[in-house]
């Protein structure tokens, strides 16, 4: 009786956990450190998943067995990954370097074996559907900071003095606590899916009789929605802003249908094929691009009919990086090489688009980034992972009948799609790739969660 009183305990401190990384995963950093960013990103997730784990082994202790309801055979793929991860680390070239990861990115074996750990905390403690709901609450509490900070870099009112400032880097892309314009786009895409599920859950779904409090919430959630969705055009990620489209043009389609509205998702479906329609036109025949206006908005968004162009480096390195994935096809060659052995396919050519003699250390497309580090057998159960949650939460869509679950389960369905989108012009950090895993431990386990009616 004791030993339960204590387990229930733990089991309420590993959610205040788990809640804690989702809600400063996107927020810390550290201005006394040298990597203000990644580096102390990294230290805090790996120091707060280790205390989870210690709490949950604890918990194990007590009850004396591993106290799960999800179907094990669900972590095959993630397990797969994980073990070819570890086979790739032994066999690098450079197993240090793969092990502990480069200084500035810290996204090594020792990074992914904490996410791994993460996932196995989620999959085997969550159990119901509120647990859920407060991650999204989380989430979105993050993202009124995240947005916030970024407004206060548009005006001007920083209280950080940054080595190179939002208002001088490449026309005033905003980073905001990220650090980098496109991680803070690629973390949003995670953050505007879950803000529309709370739009619509306050306007749409919730049956409560208005009062003086209540009327002021749903117009201040559809501000904050137009605010993160500013601040991701102020990022000036192209990158993003094709993953907020795609996942935007997702979340609404399978909405409509939700609601019964098929004709309405049917338009949208076929607006969606004439603007992929509008963009293959557009860069067969590029529109007019001035130098006078470089590095605005505007700029960048005419540089969308410009990929070919814009993206030349990017498609050196894809193609440098398919010689690589042929040379070492099953294993790869280990996380955070890539700078090693791109050195061997230098082009003269790069010194005209960047520094001369750097070498890039990701390849800045995560399906060839996936490729390199672990090969295909790696690729397969990664992408395996990326499926089963689609699948399991596409399973729990049809299955409920809740309206408002089927859209909360979107919304994490829709932010894992835009991010991936944005992935393959970029690369995973570390409070992304905690959303991402995250979120597909979320998916997966769904099925196994008990659906209370009143949360």
């Amino acid at each position: 009786m004791k030993n339960n009183i204590i387990v229930k305990k733990l089991e309420n401190i590993l959610e205040k956990g788990w809640l804690l990384v989702f809600l400063f995963s996107p927020l810390f950093f550290a201005t006394f450190l040298n990597g203000t960013w990644q580096v102390s990103e990294a230290l805090f997730f790996q120091v707060l998943v280790e205390i989870l784990f210690g709490i949950y082994l604890v918990k194990i202790i007590l009850l004396n067995k591993i106290n799960h309801k999800a179907d094990l055979r669900l972590l095959i793929p993630i397990i797969g990954f994980f073990i070819v991860l570890i086979i790739s680390t032994i066999i690098s070239n450079y197993p240090f370097h793969s092990f502990w990861g480069d200084y500035l990115r810290k996204m090594g074996f020792l990074l992914y074996s904490h996410v791994f750990l993460f996932f196995l905390i989620l999959f085997l403690n969550l159990k119901n559907i509120k647990q859920v709901v407060r991650i999204g609450y989380a989430t979105i509490l993050s993202t009124i900071i995240v947005s916030g900070y970024g407004i206060l870099q548009f005006f001007e009112l920083d209280p950080l003095n940054w080595a190179e400032s939002p208002t001088a880097i490449n026309g005033g892309r905003l980073f905001s606590t990220l650090g980098q314009p496109n991680f803070l786009a690629s973390w949003l895409l995670f953050a505007i899916p879950i803000l529309a599920w709370l739009v619509f859950k306050k306007g749409y779904f919730d049956n409560w009789k208005p009062n003086l409090k209540k009327i002021f919430i749903r117009p201040a959630l559809v501000c904050l929605f137009f605010i993160t969705v500013l601040v991701l055009v102020l990022s000036q990620s192209r990158g993003g802003w094709l993953g907020f489209l795609i996942a935007f043009f997702f979340f609404i389609i399978v909405f409509s249908f939700i609601v019964k509205q098929k004709r309405l998702g049917k338009l949208l479906s076929i607006l969606f094929l004439v603007l992929i329609i509008f963009v293959t036109y557009i860069n067969i025949n590029p529109l007019h691009l001035s130098k006078s206006n470089e590095g605005t908005i505007l700029y960048r968004i005419k540089s969308l009919s410009h990929l070919s162009e814009k993206g030349e480096l990017r498609f050196m390195w894809w193609q440098d990086a398919l010689s690589l994935i042929k040379e070492k096809p099953f294993f790869g060659y280990g996380l955070e090489t890539q700078k090693f052995n791109f050195r061997k396919s230098y082009h003269p050519k790069t010194a005209l688009l960047e520094a001369i003699n750097s070498y890039p250390d990701r390849i800045h497309n995560d399906i060839l980034d996936t490729l390199y580090a672990s090969g295909f057998i790696g690729f397969f159960f990664y992408i395996s992972l990326i499926v089963l949650g689609f699948y399991k939460g596409a399973k729990y869509i049809k299955k409920t009948k809740n309206k408002e679950r089927k859209v909360l389960v979107l919304s994490f369905m829709a932010g894992i799609l835009g991010y991936l989108v944005s992935i393959q012009f970029s690369f995973h950090v570390a409070p992304t790739i905690v959303y991402f895993f995250g979120f597909l431990a979320i998916l997966i386990v769904l099925p196994n969660l008990k659906e209370e009616d009143n949360y």
